[in-house]
């Protein structure tokens, strides 16, 4: 019977290390391909997306509307059920705030039901009949640097890791110092010209005033002057299609009084709870001149949310702006004027012949 021959060891060791490093490499090009894939997935979508209601802030959305919010790559997005996504890219965000706030349950049928309970019971059923939740509110700058400012309503306790993963992915958590106002250039035309208008962000001065407040106030601004039709554009803070604008006034916001109040202490005793605002706001020109100067109201007593004072503010500013009289252009910003040559003569300096 004829035997095989025997293979050497050490080829029998070469062949298996060969084997062993093959194998090796497969393993080490699965987990590979692995890894990537799970980052890939990652970046696309990070977490499943949350229901909140979108207050105010993005212009082709509905307020107060519900729907999804989620990070989907780089971007974060909102998406109502059969409408286009609203999205932002996450590097564009200044800062990120969170407040708690509360609200009435049941709406107006509620508000019928309790007052139809005898003996003040309505009072009783309004500690029942409000839930606190979270405020998110998000401050970017679009690409034109114009400052936005949008608010989110979520449920308690999602504010805080939502918060998170967005700082996770690159969001900026300090908030963007406006840039210095740009100077004016020469005037071309001023007859018949309206003012323009550029809307500063909202100074909270010494107030502990509520980011979402702020926000809000700034972004009911903007729409109630764009709606008053009193200027000719409207600009948010920070836009570079400003800078070379004729004929343009600072709007400046400054918080003197905020009293945030509480909705469910306003339904339960109907006199405490109230929440206040006062601003005191400037219209100045870029060189500093003061337009017009003064305080603004805006509270809310008595139903309705708390964010509805700063509605109210803003609405209070454009009405009174509309009945204001500005003066005329021509009055603050002189026009160029060619120098006649007896007033370049007069500011020649003086020679002497030799």
């Amino acid at each position: 019977m004829n035997r095989q021959p025997e293979l050497p060891a050490d080829r029998v060791l070469t062949s298996l290390l060969l084997r062993g490093g093959l194998a090796l490499l497969i393993l080490l090009a699965w987990l590979t391909a692995t890894a990537n894939g799970q980052r890939q997935a990652e970046n696309s979508v990070a977490g499943p997306p949350i229901h909140v209601t979108h207050v105010l802030g993005f212009e082709d959305v509905r307020r107060n509307v519900g729907g999804q919010l989620s990070i989907h790559g780089e971007d974060l997005r909102f998406q109502r059920d059969g409408s286009p996504a609203a999205q932002v890219s996450i590097s564009s965000i200044q800062n990120i705030s969170l407040g708690e706030q509360d609200e009435q349950v049941g709406g107006v049928p509620m508000m019928l039901g309790k007052a139809a309970v005898p003996f003040g019971g309505g009072r009783m059923v309004s500690l029942f009949s409000h839930k606190k939740y979270d405020s998110l509110a998000i401050e970017y700058l679009d690409d034109q640097r114009g400052f936005h400012g949008v608010i989110f309503r979520l449920a308690k306790g999602q504010g805080e890791t939502f918060k998170n993963a967005l700082i996770t992915r690159g969001a900026h958590i300090a908030p963007s110092e406006d840039p210095a106002p740009v100077q004016s250039t020469p005037e071309e035309s001023l007859q018949a010209q309206k003012w323009s208008v550029q809307v500063d962000r909202v100074d909270p001065g010494a107030t502990t005033l509520d980011p979402c407040f702020s926000d809000a106030i700034y972004e009911n601004l903007l729409r109630e002057l764009t709606k008053s039709k009193q200027f000719k554009d409207v600009f948010r803070s920070g836009d570079r299609n400003a800078n070379n604008v004729s004929g343009m006034l600072l709007l400046k916001i400054l918080v003197e009084k905020y009293s945030p109040g509480s909705e469910t202490r306003r339904a339960v005793t109907t006199v405490s709870g109230a929440t206040k605002l006062r601003v005191h706001i400037q219209l100045v020109t870029r060189s500093g001149r003061v337009v017009l100067e003064c305080p603004v109201e805006g509270d809310v007593r008595f139903i309705g949310d708390n964010l509805r004072a700063s509605d109210k503010v803003a609405n209070n500013t454009a009405r009174l702006l509309k009945r204001s009289t500005l003066p005329a252009l021509a009055t603050l910003i002189p026009q160029q004027t060619t120098p006649t040559r007896q007033q370049l003569l007069s500011k020649a300096p003086n020679t002497t012949s030799l």
